[in-house]
């Protein structure tokens, strides 16, 4: 028995990282499609449609994880999602883009917590980081080996083709997560479907610890996505180079996301709040490294650091949200904090378009020092409130 149910895990586990890689392969594609109309709104609307239906849809999202199977919802999303991006490929025109984006995020704000929720499943309850570090290590693995695949798809094939390949990841992690029957077992739930929506908002907002870690996960939010957009006018400027460094940079960020990863897969915290600030601190000042020394070599060791401190933290915020929530309400409170996060993504591209073109070195300095300063005051005023972590809470 403990031989299928690991056989299910993998594939599972397999799914998972099939349809995150189809993800950054279709993202690809539809971003080289609508960057050739030349109008620069429409890349700023489909940034906006992939990121705005995990903002509105949030409690929608959770909710409906909460009162069904978090397994067959993820499987039956998955094949929506293979139908839309089919008919993308065989029809797409931008407006068709455009809509077949929307729906899809709409999906992925379902896909996304149900994802998030059904890992602890796997790794069991016992070890909450271990499982959220597996899923960190998938979506890091994919946002390197998907843009690749993506962009050789487009440029050997064209964009159809690569569509076309998302559209089969789709169906084949649909099928592959419906056949795992990897099962998230919830409570019978009477009265409107649409009623405790807001629940895991309002558990966030009132739990002391995780609402202590919430600005500094804002202002990390807030600064990575300045810090992507700042990137290319950094590598431009600054650094005095090209596409291969800003594609070097890009890719020192992924790998150090997998080894950050990978090195909180090895930590079971007592109080991962704690982990969340130190990540944060750590990435701050890798930011702020970048920005001041502004060197090849310094940005590629500032890259690989900062994305290990992302992956971490990423890793550490999800374990705490998994730990301080009863069972009953993890698909609103996970739906709910990745609200949170993707709301200031949002915040972060709005500042990071206004001032990074003009001034993409300072955007690095101060995106890093307000973190740092943040994560610094949350370390000092003691933020943990569920009481003080032992001294080996970090090993």
């Amino acid at each position: 028995m403990r031989g299928r149910h690991s056989a299910a895990n993998a594939v599972f586990l397999a799914a998972v990282l099939v349809s995150l890689v189809g993800d950054e392969i279709a993202a690809i594609a539809v971003l080289v499609k609508v960057a050739g109309d030349q109008v620069s709104l429409l890349v700023t609307a489909l940034l906006v449609l992939q990121l705005a239906p995990a903002v509105l849809l949030a409690p929608l999202a959770g909710q409906l994880l909460d009162r069904r199977d978090a397994g067959r919802v993820l499987g039956g999303v998955s094949l929506v999602q293979a139908a839309v991006v089919f008919a993308m490929g065989a029809w797409p025109s931008t407006p068709v883009l455009l809509a077949g984006t929307a729906v899809v995020g709409v999906c992925a704000a379902v896909a996304t917590p149900a994802a998030i929720v059904l890992m602890p499943l796997l790794a069991g309850q016992a070890f909450p980081a271990r499982a959220n570090a597996l899923l960190e290590f998938g979506r890091s693995a994919s946002t390197l080996i998907g843009p690749i695949i993506g962009g050789a798809l487009v440029a050997g094939a064209g964009v159809r083709a690569a569509l076309y390949v998302d559209a089969v990841s789709f169906a084949l992690a649909g099928g592959a997560i419906l056949l795992s029957r990897v099962h998230r077992p919830v409570p019978e739930a009477g009265g409107p479907w649409w009623k405790g929506a807001t629940d895991g908002l309002r558990f966030l907002s009132g739990q002391p610890s995780l609402r202590a870690v919430l600005p500094t996960l804002i202002f990390t939010v807030s600064a990575s996505s300045m810090v992507s957009v700042a990137m290319v006018f950094f590598v431009q400027g600054p650094l005095g180079s090209g596409g291969v460094v800003l594609g070097v940079l890009t890719a020192a960020w992924g790998t150090g996301a997998l080894a950050g990863a990978a090195l909180a897969a090895r930590r079971e915290w007592l109080v991962p709040e704690r982990a969340v600030q130190v990540g944060a601190a750590a990435m701050g000042l890798s930011i702020l490294a970048f920005g001041a020394v502004a060197l090849v070599g310094v940005s590629v060791v500032a890259a690989l650091l900062a994305g290990a401190a992302n992956a971490y933290q990423n890793v550490a915020m999800r374990t705490a949200v998994q730990m301080r929530t009863p069972e009953e309400l993890r698909g609103r409170a996970h739906a709910a904090a990745g609200s949170v996060v993707n709301s200031f993504f949002l915040v972060g591209y709005v500042l990071g378009g206004l001032f990074a073109a003009a001034h993409a070195q300072l955007t690095f300095v101060v995106a890093g020092a307000v973190t740092v300063a943040a994560a610094g005051l949350g370390l000092a005023v003691g933020t943990v409130r569920d009481g003080r972590a032992p001294a080996d809470t970090l090993r």
